[in-house]
C-alpha cells in the first residue's frame, strides 16, 4: 500500500515542481536554484517522454544513470545558489526531497518481491478461466493444441504494459508463423481490455481479463495493492497482477516463463521467438 501511495504522490510532485520551476524561469527569479529544481524532476520526464512521446523504448533498461546524473547535478545547483544567491532555504529541501524520490522510485518502487508463484517450468499449467472482450468465459485449457505467449500486465494506466503491447503488435508475425497464440491478461475493467484490443488485436493478438485476479491467485502472481493510489477513481481495482510471461507447448506444459522482479524490465519479442525455436516449434 505504501507503493501504491509513493507513486500517485512522486508524480504529482514532479509536476508541481516542474511547473513552479519552468514558471520561475519565464519570470527570471532565482533562474539558477529554479534550473536545478527543474533538473531534479528529469528522470520522471525521460521516463514518460521515451514512452509516450518519442515512442522509443527499451524495456530492459533496469536503472536510469543518466537521468539520475542530471537530478543530482540539479540538485548541485539549487545548494550553489543557496550559498551565492541566497536561495530560500526550501528550494534545497525541495530539492532533496525529489532526489531522494527519485531514488525510491527506481531502487524500491520498481522492484518486486516475487514469492510463492505456483507455476513451474516442466509442470503443466495450472488450470484457471478468463473471459474474453465479450464477457465470455474461456478456460486456460483451451489454449492447448499449439504453443501460447501467456502475458499477464497490469492495465492500461501503467505506459510500459502499454509499450509492452505496441512492442508485440509490431513483432507478431514471426510469432504467428510458428502458430503461437499470443495472450495478453489484465484484470482491469473490461472496458479498459476491449479498447486496447481493438487498437492492437486486428493481427491476432488476444486480449482476455482476469476477474477479481482469479487466474493470478492460481498463478501466485496477484500484486496487492499494486495500483496507483487514485485509479480506483477511473474503475481499477487495488490489487493488480505482478508482470509476468509464461509460454506453454502444445500439450499445456510450462517451457519457459519470465517473473520479472523490476517492473521495468520485461522480455523482447525475440526473446519468445528464441524459446519456441528452441522447444522444436517451426514455421507452418
Amino acid at each position: 500500500m505504501l507503493k501504491s501511495i509513493f507513486i500517485t504522490v512522486y508524480i504529482t510532485l514532479a509536476i508541481v515542481l516542474a511547473s513552479t520551476s519552468a514558471q520561475a524561469l519565464v519570470d527570471q527569479k532565482l533562474w539558477l536554484a529554479n534550473l536545478g529544481l527543474l533538473f531534479t524532476t528529469v528522470p520522471v520526464w525521460f521516463l514518460l517522454a521515451r514512452l509516450m512521446i518519442l515512442k522509443s523504448k527499451r524495456l530492459a533498461d533496469s536503472a536510469l544513470f543518466f537521468p539520475l546524473v542530471v537530478a543530482a547535478v540539479g540538485f548541485a545547483l539549487t545548494v550553489y545558489s543557496w550559498f551565492i544567491e541566497g536561495a530560500p532555504v526550501d528550494m534545497v529541501t525541495r530539492a532533496i526531497v525529489m532526489l531522494l524520490s527519485n531514488g525510491f522510485y527506481i531502487y524500491w518502487y520498481s522492484r518486486f518481491d516475487r514469492t510463492g508463484s505456483e507455476f513451474a517450468v516442466g509442470n503443466t499449467l495450472p488450470q484457471f478461466e478468463l473471459e474474453n472482450t465479450d464477457g465470455e468465459a474461456v478456460a486456460s485449457k483451451s489454449f492447448e493444441g499449439g504453443p501460447a505467449v501467456l502475458i499477464f500486465y497490469r492495465g492500461n494506466w501503467c505506459p510500459l504494459c502499454v509499450a509492452q503491447v505496441k512492442e508485440m503488435a509490431a513483432n507478431y508475425n514471426q510469432l504467428k508463423t510458428l502458430g503461437a497464440r499470443v495472450i495478453f491478461i489484465s484484470p482491469q475493467p473490461q472496458s479498459y481490455t476491449a479498447s486496447l484490443a481493438k487498437k492492437f488485436g486486428a493481427d491476432g493478438l488476444e486480449f482476455m481479463r482476469d476477474p477479481n485476479n482469479h487466474a493470478a491467485k492460481i498463478l501466485g502472481i496477484e500484486a496487492r495493492f499494486g495500483t496507483p493510489m487514485g485509479m480506483q477513481l477511473l474503475g481499477y481495482g487495488s490489487h493488480t497482477v505482478l508482470p509476468t510471461v509464461i509460454i506453454t507447448d502444445k500439450d499445456g506444459t510450462v517451457i519457459w516463463a519470465d517473473e520479472t522482479d523490476n517492473y521495468r524490465v520485461r522480455p523482447e519479442p525475440e526473446t519468445y521467438l528464441a524459446v519456441l525455436e528452441e522447444a522444436g516449434i517451426k514455421a507452418a
